[in-house]
């Protein structure tokens, strides 16, 4: 159980690493796939910095959870993707549903119950020993 924890971890933890570079490296092209357009300099500026902020933080605590199996690192990431679907929920009700609405949604939510999963096991196997 402690392997399929660590798994779903850095599963997480690549999502996280691999889409927080490609904002940091490529903040235009990254942005197009969350249909995210930069108006002008300081819009580049914003995907940059929040969007790699966002992922990298995730991707990063993920990993170190997955590490060191230790499942207080799996709190933000857990945080951060809950709260990205509470929004993604709010935009349904408040701007109406689009087609493919409802995929990021579902990976954010396989992201949540993954690390969910992969906490309680790490803090399952912490406080056995």
């Amino acid at each position: 159980m402690i392997m399929l924890a660590r798994i779903l971890a850095v599963l997480a933890a690549l999502f996280g690493i691999v889409l927080g570079l490609g904002f940091l490296i490529h903040p235009s092209e990254a942005g197009a796939n969350f249909f995210l357009s930069p108006n002008g300099i300081p819009g580049l500026a914003v995907l940059r910095a929040d969007m790699t902020a966002f992922f990298l933080t995730g991707g990063l605590l993920a990993a170190a959870g997955a590490w060191w199996r230790d499942a207080k690192f799996l709190v933000a990431p857990i945080l951060l993707f809950a709260i990205a679907i509470t929004g993604r929920t709010v935009s349904l009700f408040a701007d109406g549903i689009t087609p493919g609405a409802f995929v990021p949604m579902a990976v954010e939510a396989f992201f949540v119950l993954s690390l969910l999963y992969a906490r309680r096991i790490f803090a399952g196997a912490a406080s056995n020993g």
